[in-house]
């Protein structure tokens, strides 16, 4: 029983400290696994979930085994590849150990997720007004600065400096890509307690996080995460229709004129300088990304028609943008400052970037995989506010339409996080149904 409280502790810290520090979470991460090994584990069925997961990542090392052949075993291509792509198949471990949590447990998760959602928004809130990146206090603790980062500031307020809030994350991008995985869940429990009987503290404490995510949100400026958050609201609305609950036109009409409201305080704001600072990075006036993904995946998709069976290889991405982006500008050399210019880290698009490193058979089990996930959340059966906190799964698939959320490790964590807990939660739930 010790044994089994360190992992359910370790768990919980690992799932908190994600809106700190990735190492921190990722430390914790690796102790409660090792606690796990070493202590009896649950039984549970392998679902077809699991087992599309586990072959994705088998597969991706199959791919890499090949390309490691091809570079006639190379230890520099093995370094290079074990810290590019294949660098966050670790981080599965957080779906292995959800799902060897027992019923009794899911609620110490759930309440571990929602200590996480507040601390994230939080956080985020404060950043607003911080000229400084909050984050390098965490790596102050390790190491001595020097100096501080600023953060982009949109303009003041008074004596207030309205700052881009990244929490205590290193870009706005991955905060955002966090926010998107709660926000579904806090607008439905907004949404749910706006209507409901309960207390008015209650409903004032709902719509006022509410209220500060969104506003963070809207000033983190992440849109592919806003877009993903949207579809897992959409989503949400759609399994709401489909169990055909209740929604009284009194409260229709309610929620309606809320949301005109905010649209009419809205559109008077526009005139002013600092509105006019937060909705042009928005519509992309200033956002030179925009221009600038079509040249990524132009040059991305010439690497795919060369190797669209077996992808390039996981951590060859850089090197090859760069040969294919030489070959393009001499083709088009009135284009040559932009394919020299624009970013070469990664495709910009999960698909993209799985495809052109692994190879076709990879970006089709991931999509096998969103597809198992959406339809799981269709046909779920938990309570709607505890899907809720699930939502933002589709809406990360989403999202990776327009960012490599699956590649960055701070995201990704949290997604198989949340992923495993959704598959474990449905799978516990629909045992109860069998039995009864």
């Amino acid at each position: 029983m010790t044994a089994r409280k360190f992992f359910l502790s370790f768990l919980s810290i690992s799932i908190i400290s994600c809106a700190v520090s990735v190492s921190i979470s990722q430390g914790f991460l690796v102790l409660s696994f090792l606690v796990l090994i070493f202590s009896p584990k649950e039984k549970w069925e392998i679902n077809r979930i699991f087992l599309i997961s586990l072959l994705f990542w088998l597969g991706e090392f199959f791919i890499f085994i090949i390309h490691f052949s091809f570079s006639n075993f190379d230890l520099s291509y093995l370094k290079i590849a074990l810290n590019a792509e294949l660098k966050d198949f670790f981080l599965y471990l957080a779906f292995i150990c959800m799902m060897n949590l027992k019923k009794s447990e899911l609620p110490q998760m759930r309440q571990s997720i929602h200590a996480f959602a507040f601390m994230l928004i939080i956080t985020g809130f404060i950043s607003i007004f911080s000229e400084f990146r909050l984050g390098w206090l965490i790596a102050s603790i390790s190491r001595t600065m020097t100096s501080w980062a600023y953060q982009h500031n949109y303009f003041r307020l008074g004596i207030f400096s309205i700052n881009l809030p990244i929490g205590l994350m290193n870009t706005h991008l991955t905060y955002g890509g966090l926010l998107m995985f709660v926000y579904p869940w806090i607008f439905f429990q907004g949404f749910q307690d706006l209507f409901s009987k309960k207390r008015l503290i209650t409903k004032l404490l709902s719509i006022s996080l509410l209220m500060i995510a969104s506003i963070v949100f809207v000033l983190n400026n992440a849109r592919s995460a806003m877009g993903g958050a949207l579809v897992s609201i959409a989503l949400g609305f759609l399994i709401w229709y489909f169990r055909g609950m209740k929604f009284p036109i009194s409260k229709r009409i309610l929620f309606s004129a809320l949301v005109i409201l905010v649209l009419f305080v809205s559109l008077l704001s526009l005139p002013s300088e600092p509105a006019r600072r937060i909705l042009t990075p928005l519509l992309g006036a200033d956002k030179h990304t925009d221009s600038g993904r079509s040249f990524i995946w132009n040059s991305t998709w010439s690497l795919i028609q060369k190797q669209p069976i077996l992808g390039i290889g996981p951590g060859n991405y850089s090197k090859e943008i760069e040969v294919a982006r030489k070959k393009l500008s001499l083709k088009y050399d009135e284009l040559a400052f932009f394919y020299e210019t624009t970013q070469r880290g990664h495709a910009h698009n999960d698909y993209l970037h799985l495809w052109v490193t692994f190879g076709f058979l990879i970006l089709f089990l991931y999509l096998i995989l969103a597809y198992f996930l959406v339809q799981a959340l269709l046909v779920s059966q938990l309570p709607f506010i505890e899907l809720a906190l699930y939502l933002g799964l589709g809406g990360f698939f989403a999202a990776g339409l327009l960012q490599c959320y699956f590649q960055d490790d701070e995201v990704v964590i949290f997604f198989w996080m949340l992923f495993g807990m959704f598959t474990r939660s449905n799978q516990l739930n629909q045992s109860n149904e069998d039995i009864a």
